[in-house]
Formats: structure tokens, C-alpha cells, sequence
């Protein structure tokens, strides 16, 4: 009974990660791109004048949302070339204090009108903030463990084995 891997299996596996790869590429091109358009909108939407309910005060929040766009881009371009440990942490980490600025700066300038609604959306709103707030502190103390202890992810597409002599 032998353990040895035929060359076939090895290939195959490499096969496996490397199409793993090439899609985790795409899906990380494909978010910068996403928060490109959606960074795009974020100054669009005083012009547009929507969302109804949205005021002015917003523009108080548009330098922090851009710097927060910004450097999801980067990030996500900077996995498509490297997420691995530590990197990805780093970028995760980054992402994940950065959000939750925006939402407590949110919730300071509460940039947010809904009085000519039916139906006052601010406890929806205020409790998505909070949301918001304490999935982004969870989200930057796991990927800060994860870092000081070298603990790679599950989903981190393992370096394929090299082939027997």
C-alpha cells in the first residue's frame, strides 16, 4: 500500500490551485473595480439629489468615505498579486478599522432626513450603524489574532507540493 502521489494527482492538484487562483484574482480585480464605480457615485449623489432623504451634511462625510474607497482599491489590488499571510491580514485589518470610522463619523454627522416619510427610518438606520460598529471591531481584533499568531486562513490557497524527484 503505497502513500506515494502519481504525477497525474500532482498535476491535477496544481491544476486545482492554480484555476482556485486565477478566480480569487478576478473576484479581488472585480471588487476594486466595484468600489471604483461605487466611490464614483458617493460624489455623484448631492448632484443627483438621491436618495431623497439624504442632506447636505453629507458632504462632510465624502473625504472620509473617498479615503475609504481608496483603500479598499489598493487592497484588492494588492491581492491580486499577493493574499497570502500576512498581507491579506494587513489589508484586512486596514479595511476593517477604516470602516468602522466611517461608521461612528456617520453616526456623529447623521447626514440623514426622513421627515417627509411615512414611517421615521432612523432606529433602522442608527441600529445598522451599530451593526456596522461592532462587526468592523470584531472583524479587526479576529484578523489581529490571526496575525500575531500566524494563523493563515482556510480559504489561503496552499502553496501545491513540489514534484518528486
Amino acid at each position: 500500500m503505497s502513500t506515494a502521489r502519481s504525477h497525474e494527482d500532482i498535476i491535477q492538484d496544481r491544476i486545482a490551485a492554480g484555476v482556485t487562483r486565477n478566480a480569487k484574482r478576478f473576484g479581488y480585480a472585480l471588487a476594486a473595480a466595484i468600489n471604483g464605480v461605487m466611490l464614483w457615485i458617493a460624489h455623484q449623489l448631492l448632484d443627483w439629489e438621491w436618495p431623497g432623504f439624504l442632506t447636505s451634511d453629507y458632504e462632510e462625510l465624502l473625504p472620509i468615505l473617498t479615503f475609504s474607497f481608496v483603500v479598499s482599491i489598493v487592497a484588492n489590488v494588492v491581492y491580486v498579486w499577493n493574499d497570502q499571510w500576512p498581507v491579506k491580514h494587513l489589508g484586512e485589518m486596514a479595511t476593517a478599522l477604516i470602516g468602522f470610522v466611517v461608521a461612528v463619523r456617520v453616526w456623529q454627522v447623521y447626514p440623514f432626513d426622513f421627515t417627509e416619510y411615512d414611517v421615521d427610518w432612523s432606529w433602522l438606520v442608527r441600529t445598522v450603524l451599530i451593526i456596522a460598529m461592532v462587526g468592523t471591531a470584531i472583524g479587526f481584533v479576529a484578523q489581529s489574532v490571526k496575525l500575531a499568531t500566524g494563523r493563515r486562513s482556510q480559504r489561503e490557497t496552499p502553496r501545491p507540493p513540489a514534484p518528486p524527484p
